[in-house]
């Protein structure tokens, strides 16, 4: 498939029909989350959504259908199809929906309409009428949702992980907490150096300045033995291809020792795009605590160039003090 073709329409519905039966459940239930973190979504969004969701849900298990009915039970405006068919699901799904706003029926002719035909085009104004006030389509996904979905990203298999990046900037945006990552020329050489020299701390380190995201985070990249995040982390640092090669053999040997894995991901970091990529960092950048997600970002050698500032006025006092104490002798 053409990468052009892969973020279509069509190419959603391909990649939803190729996925196996163990592989939807996951999918589906990241998108599901994604989606519903924002409160109003482009009419091409919905459509998007709506046409992979109703293919992963056909073999979806019923955990996961039940769980992506609760997700839309607190959601004012799902998608309507995604609606009734989870609401003709088994009991333990329909159940959970019955109550929704968007499945009652209207009362009396002045009442707001909130459903429409299945017929009808499905976009998002004629689902629901909503006020004039406009609510940002993008804005930062928060901490314990962020949680969750790097929980399930990580526990998905390599294939999963895969469909994932490649449907995350269609289906569902996210909007990025910071965007001034590190854009340090040197940075590449020191990140392949420690790799090199297996030294996954120290690359840790270097990753989690550059990106600002938690250190725990950054080591767990480092140490995932499919490699898809440090993918994502080079293709938002920019990293040369030849040194992306050599990282990936050197970093973490359950990657490095396949040459077939060393390969595929290659081929993902040319596959993926930047709006994906950016998508994930956010969610590791919603992972940091507020109060740090607040502070400015610092240089890589922070810490040396506050040392360096500081020694001058260090200095200063010691002298000071010394001809105090000279001052003193003399006097007496």
């Amino acid at each position: 498939m053409r990468l052009k073709d892969i973020f279509g329409l069509q190419g959603l519905a391909d990649l939803g029909a190729r996925a196996s039966a163990d592989m939807r459940p996951t999918l589906l239930r990241v998108l599901t989350d994604l989606y519903v973190h924002r409160l109003s979504h482009t009419p091409a969004e919905e459509r998007q959504y709506i046409e992979l969701a109703l293919r992963l849900l056909e073999a979806a298990d019923l955990p996961t259908r039940v769980a992506v009915a609760q997700r839309f039970a607190r959601y004012p405006s799902p998608p309507l199809r995604i609606l009734q068919r989870l609401s003709d699901d088994v009991p333990e799904v329909a159940a959970t929906l019955r109550a929704h706003p968007l499945l009652q029926p209207r009362v009396s002719p002045t009442e707001p309409i909130l459903s429409i035909p299945a017929t009808a085009p499905l976009t998002s104004a004629n689902v629901v009428r909503r006020s004039e006030q406009t609510v940002e389509s993008r804005h930062p996904i928060d901490r314990v949702l962020a949680m969750e979905l790097n929980n399930q990203f990580f526990a998905a298999t390599a294939e999963e992980r895969r469909l994932i990046l490649l449907n995350l900037p269609v289906v569902a945006p996210v909007a990025t907490v910071h965007n001034d990552i590190s854009h340090d020329p040197t940075l590449g050489q020191r990140l392949e150096a420690a790799a090199l020299t297996g030294n996954r701390d120290g690359f840790a380190i270097e990753l989690a300045r550059a990106l600002r995201i938690p250190r725990e985070q950054a080591r767990r990249i480092v140490r995932d033995d499919l490699g898809e995040p440090v993918i994502v982390a080079a293709k938002m640092l920019g990293m040369p291809r030849e040194s992306l090669y050599r990282v990936l053999m050197f970093l973490n040997p359950a990657v490095g020792h396949s040459v077939e894995r060393v390969h595929a991901l290659a081929a993902l970091y040319d596959e993926i795009s930047t709006p994906a990529a950016t998508g994930v960092l956010s969610i590791w950048q919603a992972l940091q605590p507020p109060d740090r997600q607040s502070r400015k970002f610092q240089p890589l050698a922070y810490d040396d160039e506050t040392r360096r500032r500081a020694r001058p006025a260090t200095t200063t006092r010691r002298a000071s003090a010394v001809e105090r104490v000279t001052e003193r002798r003399s006097v007496s």
